[in-house]
């Protein structure tokens, strides 16, 4: 009997031992090596994994479902990822090559089927629709290649895009959920089975209201390319205000992420901090924010006017006094577009046709020119025997914008002009420019886009109310214009995309449908304590912008180039790669030579401390509000007629 209860006694000793060891282990695998591990944030808890919409969760575009084309945001080119090319074959098809070896998360190979079932079924899920491209098949043409095939010649600068939107999904696994379904899936809890992607992280777990853990996939096809990424762990912490961040930054506890923080005292307090600029603004600049004219409202449909105003405004004064920001020049192509407007040779374009700046000697001689002059001799101009009254439509809640928008009634009023601001909240002031109730307003709709034919097409594109640009808020028409836009949709050939592209420039300079204001800026702050080599002006091989939806626009690229920030022994060896570039007649060929180097593994867990207090800004509507806002709707637009 005392021999039963001892058994029985050793038993239990044994189970709580064994079951402790395993909460030792889990506990253990809890607390991730500091010098492995990359720490980003999102304002919002993570609690969406869905891969085809609505994930809140930043690494599940990019770095576990990949597309068959990243997009590099600040430099708008396309880097050739699941797919070795992407070419038009003839005026109607548009053929890809997969790299050779794609395989996915669970060894099975990912072929060009896995292509062609991912196109049909996010059109299945109703998030696309191929018919406005008039794609009418898709054809596999072999395990590595897939034909897209058109009934005409499609927008090829819409279906661009797509080759970066669509996340290539294994067949193996969706052809079980139904799409009608999927978009209502969290991609959570007993749905994270269905999470095998191709890319070189999976989800280990999400820890409801704080985090999501990504653990680094060491069998991923694409380090034979691009070499196995150097943080073994991504961990997405939920960080709601731009206060914590900024003191997690402060700290160290935070390596990366997109906040409105005070970065001057920031980096004064933790030299490790690092953004895209090493000087003011150092946020990087990326695209402007514009004020647009309404030019259906008498005088402002005259050009003459509208050169008036541009020559009276000085952006280097709103720079200096105003927002976060940097110099624009005169068009809408901000400094993503610099391959681009390089190309079209846009500084020799607006030095022949375009106005000058800060210029309110001849902003005046040209509204005398127009008929606009002081007639009673009180400091405001009159038309039509009334004084000259301009109304602005501003987001009165947006301080940054409110600043702005301060400088130029001032800069307005030193030539004549007389602004009346009418001050509403986000929506509404969106809904007066949709409604063209405004005689001036300002937004960076329009410029925030990946290609110069989309800014363009949004800001200028005009046949009638309904068939018009998206950010076409004053209702400008220029029939000139939208025959060189549906020549461009139209047109793969990179020399003749550049002469179109040369000649709406020219337009937009004579006729100054809108005016440039300042280079709006991303929020991005960096932490070089653990993790170095993040993306930068001289090293812009990633994208800044460390947000939900933003993956495939380059934040998968930043994710996969940094490198341990400390050299440390033992060494390990790694692949990179080495690539030279072809030009195709859409995107870039890549051929990549493949060596191995030394590189080092990091040390063991480092304690972080807790933060202390510092100051950061708030109630901004600039650029880089964009990215908590919404994902940038992409073009979906076929050529017509």
């Amino acid at each position: 009997m005392g021999w039963d209860i001892m058994k029985k006694y050793l038993v239990i000793v044994l189970v709580a031992t064994l079951l402790l060891g395993n909460l030792g282990v889990v506990l253990a695998a809890e607390e991730l090596p500091r010098e492995e591990t990359l720490y980003t944030a999102n304002s919002s808890p993570p609690t969406n994994a869905n891969p085809l919409q609505g994930s809140n969760i930043i690494p599940i575009a990019g770095l576990v479902f990949e597309p068959l084309f990243m997009l590099n945001f600040m430099k708008t080119e396309l880097v050739p990822w699941l797919a070795d090319y992407g070419k038009w074959v003839s005026d109607n098809v548009f053929e890809v090559k997969l790299r050779e070896g794609t395989r996915w998360q669970d060894g099975k190979p990912l072929t060009a089927n896995d292509v062609k079932f991912s196109f049909e079924y996010y059109e299945k899920a109703g998030l696309k629709d191929w018919s406005r491209y008039g794609l009418k098949e898709i054809k596999v043409v072999d395990d590595r290649t897939v034909q897209f095939v058109f009934s005409g010649t499609p927008n090829v600068w819409a279906w661009r895009n797509e080759l970066y939107s669509v996340l290539i999904l294994p067949e193996h696994i969706f052809k079980n959920i139904d799409p009608q379904k999927v978009i209502h899936m969290t991609f959570l809890g007993d749905e994270q089975k269905y999470l095998v992607g191709s890319g070189p992280y999976k989800l280990y777990k999400v820890i409801e209201q704080q985090k999501a853990i990504f653990v680094r996939n060491d069998n991923w096809w694409g380090a034979k390319y691009f070499g196995l990424p150097s943080p073994k762990y991504i961990v997405q912490l939920y960080v709601g205000s731009n206060d914590q961040a900024a003191n997690m930054f402060l700290k160290g506890d935070l390596d990366v992420g997109t906040y409105y923080v005070d970065i001057v005292e920031l980096k004064k307090k933790n030299p490790h901090i690092v953004s895209w600029l090493d000087r003011p603004p150092y946020f990087p600049p990326v695209v402007p924010v514009i004020m647009y004219f309404n030019v259906k409202h008498k005088p402002l449909d005259n050009p003459l006017v509208r050169k008036a105003i541009a020559e009276a405004i000085c952006p280097a004064q709103i720079v200096q006094q105003g927002p976060i920001s940097d110099l624009p020049d005169q068009t809408p192509l901000g400094n993503v577009m610099k391959p681009w407007k390089e190309k079209i040779g846009v500084s020799q374009l607006i030095e022949k046709y375009g106005w000058r700046y800060c210029n309110p000697t001849e902003a005046a001689k040209l509204l005398d020119e127009a008929g606009i002059k002081d007639v009673d001799g009180d400091g405001i101009r009159e038309y039509n025997g009334k004084d000259f009254v301009l109304t602005f439509a501003a987001c009165g809640v947006c301080s940054d914008w409110m600043q702005a928008v301060e400088i130029i009634v001032n800069q307005l009023k030193a030539v004549g002009i007389k602004v009346d601001v009418k001050k509403y909240d986000w929506g509404t002031m969106v809904s007066k420019q949709q409604a063209g109730e405004f005689d001036l307003t300002m937004h960076w709709a329009g410029t925030f886009k990946p290609d110069p034919y989309s800014v363009y097409y949004d800001l200028l594109y005009y046949k009638n109310d309904k068939e018009k640009g998206g950010a076409n808020f004053g209702n400008y028409y220029n029939p000139k214009v939208n025959e060189l836009l549906d020549e461009l949709a139209k047109t793969p050939d990179e020399a003749k995309q550049v002469q179109l592209l040369a000649e709406l420039t020219k337009i937009w300079l004579q006729d100054v449908p809108a005016v440039p204001l300042y280079m709006g800026t991303l929020f991005y702050e960096a932490n070089t304590q653990y993790w170095a080599n993040w993306p930068n002006e001289d090293n812009p091989y990633g994208v800044p912008i460390f947000w939900p939806g933003f993956g495939t626009w380059g934040t998968a690229l930043a994710f996969l180039g940094v490198r341990p920030a400390k050299a440390i022994t033992p060494t390990t060896s790694t692949i990179v790669q080495t690539v030279t570039k072809e030009k195709t007649e859409t995107v870039t060929q890549e051929k990549t030579e493949v060596k191995t180097v030394t590189v080092t593994k990091s040390p063991s867990p480092t304690k972080t401390t807790t933060p202390t207090t510092t100051t950061t800004k708030g109630g901004v509507c600039g650029p880089a509000a964009l990215v908590g806002l919404v994902v940038v709707p992409l073009l979906l637009r076929r050529r017509r007629g």
